[in-house]
């Protein structure tokens, strides 16, 4: 597959900074080989706490839109136009500030690719083997692809509602087309984006204007979902490699070293284990 590059989108705030500056020090850890990590700052302050090695920009959004919905998509793909430029050619990590690398993770993921490939992670089951339910993501998703007039329930304050971007609809009507099943994807948190994906979604300029997705309803996985889809490529878990959980974390810490991942989420919302404890268990463990 090439060279990998990382793809880092963090939100605004103090604690948000702290999470990608560890994330970023266990990456460097792991696999200090890295040079195209790009980080995509959501924070409108001047916050000049990035360590010189990574390439920040800005979010497009500039405080628009709904920041961990379309405001995500429009930074998560204006920092994949970033990579595509400095790193053609190479496949991507993209991880959440809240997401940890806990052990090497490249080698893994490049042994992992196979042709047909556009997103590596969890999609249809988590790494503990229950399947993701992805229906209200579903309707949202069915919801976005018409407009607003040829809704089944028309909204109750219809001038409230801004009308999905005819090309977000013409996205999703391409993915469709090609076999998508609306709301199907990989959790973004933590996933491989291969680089047949980069060059498709670049070539059809998908990630031109990402300010296009502001007003959808949609995270990044699924936008992501649909534009691999839609480009010919397809979703399949890795579990051996992610051992990813929207909420909290999928075992103890421990046990997720010794499961073998190499990237874990979520450190930020787990109920048994506070996010202090988990990282500073994974630091000496690095350490």
């Amino acid at each position: 597959m090439g060279s990998a590059a990382v793809l880092v989108p963090a939100g605004p705030g103090r604690a948000e900074l702290e999470r990608a500056l560890d994330l970023l020090d266990a990456l460097a850890c792991f696999e200090p080989g890295l040079r195209d990590v790009v980080v995509v700052d959501d924070d409108r302050r001047a916050r000049g706490a990035w360590p010189s090695r990574v390439d920040v920009i800005a979010n497009p959004r500039a405080g628009r839109g709904i920041g961990t919905l379309g405001g995500t998509v429009a930074g998560t793909l204006a920092g994949l136009a970033r990579l595509h430029r400095v790193a053609p050619g190479a496949w991507v990590l993209r991880l959440d500030a809240d997401a940890l690398v806990i052990g090497p993770v490249v080698a893994r993921v490049e042994a992992a690719w196979r042709p047909g490939d556009g997103i590596l992670g969890s999609c249809s089951a988590t790494c503990n083997g229950e399947p993701r339910d992805v229906r209200g993501w579903s309707r949202e998703v069915r919801r976005h692809g018409r407009p607003v007039w040829a809704w089944r329930r028309p909204p109750r304050r219809p001038w409230l509602v801004r009308p999905a971007d005819p090309f977000v609809r013409s996205v999703l009507a391409q993915a469709r087309a090609a076999g998508y099943a609306p709301g199907e994807h990989c959790v973004a948190a933590g996933c491989a984006l291969s680089a047949a994906l980069v060059g498709a979604l670049a070539a059809r300029g998908w990630l031109k204007r990402p300010e296009r997705w502001l007003g959808a309803r949609l995270g990044d996985d699924i936008v992501l979902g649909a534009m691999s889809r839609a480009c010919g490529l397809g979703l399949r878990d890795c579990h051996a490699v992610f051992g990813i959980k929207h909420v909290g974390l999928a075992d103890t810490p421990p046990r997720l070293l010794e499961r073998g991942f190499a990237v874990v989420h979520s450190t930020k919302n787990d109920p048994c284990v506070d996010e202090s404890a988990i990282r500073s268990f994974f630091a000496a463990a690095r350490a």
